[in-house]
């Protein structure tokens, strides 16, 4: 058994970034760049105005209420090129050029226009007010984003202003999941005595695609140890990852440990030193990483959450891997026994956290509405209202 660092640690350790694929940008939100992008021309391209208002010579302003004629226009969008002639202004608009000779432009609400003269209510005025220089952004040649970063939207919007259409990023990896148990029942089918409709898959699945990975391998396999060898070697021949769900306790019928054998996976590690989730198997091929989850649901999203999503992150290229951790006060007292550390599913709100009521591991409805985990260690097996516990932000 190691403990919650050591696993962590564990599986980073055996986890490798993925190989690169090309996108195009607009669907490549999600993923991570694999290879730096360089700026083929500088952001702005040429001198821009920041305000609507007037441009001008900034020595030219000598006194409150300095008053120039205004000589014509500057418009986003126009070619002209236009020339500033010292005692004169230019009026003009956000995001047009700013005509040579100019050094500063006036926002329109500092000025009043009366006969065709421009009144300037500012002074001193400094030089380079209200510019955008060139380069400003970003120069021509110089990296404009960095191998390894995340995509966002406003990481599209920013090289599509490079006009910049396609980037490498690091692929995502390819999932299976193994759904494991007699008793379980797919959704839609007759419930009998003694059948759960089943839920983990379906669960991780949207865990999953919340990652942007959409295309999930699910297999079923009855409790026989033939049928989960021939279902887990399936899934680990087209798949990155393949995440089993429950067949991995002690119990007559779990046969998922001894089927990742008989694949000839090694076993990493087994059980962590963590309520819940206990029996959690982690296991790998040269090709393929296995998590073997517990089949309780709660059990097996905590472990989704703390260990299979870093590693996942991990693989695509995301350093970001672990779940944000915050240092909260929490509502209520709590304590417990034991040798093992205990996940709390819990409420973040207005700089505090609750745990909710139904931790078991078989219960899902808090799972619902939580959107953290308190982690406390064994080392903080008594918590009164009011103290800082560790909190582990969940994914929305």
């Amino acid at each position: 058994m190691v403990t919650v660092e050591e696993a962590k640690r564990s599986i980073l350790s055996h986890t490798a970034v993925l190989n690169s694929e090309r996108h195009a940008l607009a669907d490549a939100v999600g993923f991570v760049l694999s290879e730096d992008i360089l700026a083929g021309f500088s952001l702005p391209s040429f001198r821009q105005s920041s305000m609507d208002g007037y441009a001008i010579l900034h020595t030219d302003i000598s006194e409150i209420n300095s008053t120039l004629p205004v000589v014509g226009e500057s418009k986003a969008g126009k070619a002209e090129k236009r020339m500033l002639e010292p005692g004169t202004a230019i009026r003009i608009f956000t995001g047009a050029p700013v005509p040579d000779g100019a050094t500063a432009v006036i926002m329109q609400e500092h000025t009043s226009l009366e006969n065709g003269n421009v009144i300037i209510h500012e002074y001193p005025v400094a030089e380079n007010k209200n510019l955008r220089n060139i380069g400003q952004q970003i120069r021509e040649g110089d990296v404009a984003l960095p191998a390894g970063t995340f995509i966002s939207a406003g990481t599209v919007g920013f090289l599509t202003g490079l006009n910049i259409a396609e980037v490498s990023v690091y692929r995502k990896p390819r999932v299976g999941i193994l759904v494991t148990g007699d008793e379980l029942v797919k959704t839609g089918d007759t419930l009998y005595h003694g059948q759960v409709y089943e839920s983990n898959s379906s669960m991780l699945a949207a865990a999953l695609k919340k990652e942007g990975i959409e295309e999930v391998e699910i297999y079923y396999s009855e409790d026989d140890l033939q049928a989960t060898i021939e279902s887990l070697k399936i899934l680990s021949d087209r798949n990155d990852v393949v995440i089993a769900t429950g067949g991995v306790s002690v119990g007559d019928y779990d046969y998922v440990g001894k089927a990742l054998e008989a694949i000839g996976a090694e076993t990493i590690f087994y059980k962590i030193r963590q309520k819940p989730g206990k029996p959690l198997l982690f296991a790998k091929t040269e090709e393929t990483n296995f998590y073997a989850l517990p089949g309780n649901p709660a059990s097996s999203l905590v472990c989704y959450y703390e260990y299979v999503l870093p590693a996942l992150r991990l693989m695509s290229g995301n350093k970001t891997c672990f779940l944000p951790e915050l240092q909260l006060p929490v509502t209520h007292a709590y304590a417990f026994n034991g040798e093992r550390d205990e996940f709390l599913k819990a409420i973040v709100s207005d700089g505090k956290v609750t745990s909710l009521e139904g931790q078991e591991s078989f219960a899902l409805r808090s799972f619902a509405v939580a959107n953290a985990l308190i982690y406390l260690p064994v080392s903080q097996q008594t918590v009164q209202a009011g103290d800082l516990v560790r909190v582990h932000l969940l994914p929305f």
